[in-house]
């Protein structure tokens, strides 16, 4: 949702301090993270609920080698995990 906001000048120094921290994030990351703190420590985000389905006589792939977990992640996401 896109809309606009005047913001106090005490919130937009303190978001521009958070962004001169971590200038890796956009602004847009910075309010939107705040925010969603704020509202999961007062009890209003809504939480998403997590369903596994369990899988009857489920087995790992035969061309997955579980010993070296680094292959593993290898084969799964590619070379570009790290």
């Amino acid at each position: 949702m896109r809309t606009t906001l005047t913001l106090d000048d005490d919130v937009a120094d303190g978001l521009q301090r958070v962004q001169r921290k971590h200038p890796e994030r956009t602004f847009k990351q910075i309010v939107n993270d705040s925010i969603r703190s704020d509202l999961a420590s007062n009890g209003h985000l809504a939480r998403k609920t997590l369903k596994l389905r369990k899988h009857l006589n489920a087995k790992p792939r035969p061309e997955l080698d579980f010993s070296n977990m680094n292959r593993l992640i290898s084969q799964a996401e590619g070379d570009f995990h790290k």
